[in-house]
């Protein structure tokens, strides 16, 4: 009785080395000839701080360029006839001066402390372009300590008057 049960311990330990050694083989299989064998050794690494990140930009952001603040399309988008967002703000510690625009006009639906709310127009159907610069804002800080100027609540319309939204960032100035 003891033969079978050392034959069967055996047995037993065989098959599981050969499914570990099958599993091992199919999955470098499936990393050589599925994943790209190029960057095998940075894709191995497993530090959080060495690992790649790709910066993925919104539809809309803020940006600041020579002091002003504008919000540039990160994206191409055609046929639009309106695009209408709101900024939100520390009215604190921050006033917004100006808000204008050389391809759009503006129509200014709310100015109350911590929300602005805006609405571009154009006469004539209009691509937005990436890296089109579609708003001037002018702000002045009362302080000098870091602050926030969001954008919230990004759409715009088609010529066929569907609404589609917009992902969107802010900045820390």
């Amino acid at each position: 009785m003891k033969d079978i049960i050392k034959k069967y311990n055996k047995h037993k330990l065989f098959s599981n080395v050969n499914i570990v050694l099958a599993s091992l083989v199919l999955a470098i299989w499936i990393n050589i000839f599925l994943v790209d064998w190029t960057n095998v050794w940075q894709s191995i690494k497993t530090s959080v701080l060495n690992s790649k990140t790709a910066e993925k930009k919104s539809d809309l952001s803020i940006e600041n360029v020579d002091w002003y603040l504008y919000v540039v399309a990160n994206k191409n988008v055609s046929s639009v006839s309106t695009l209408s967002l709101s900024l939100t703000y520390n009215p604190e510690n921050v006033v917004v001066w100006e808000v204008s625009s050389n391809l759009w006009d503006i129509v200014n639906l709310t100015n109350t402390p911590w929300i602005s709310s805006i609405i571009l127009t154009s006469e004539a159907i209009s691509d937005i372009n990436i890296w089109d610069k579609l708003i001037k804002i002018v702000v002045n800080k009362s302080e000098n300590k870091s602050e926030n100027l969001n954008i919230i609540n990004a759409n715009f319309k088609d010529t066929n008057d569907e609404q589609f939204l917009l992902s969107t960032s802010g900045i820390t100035f």
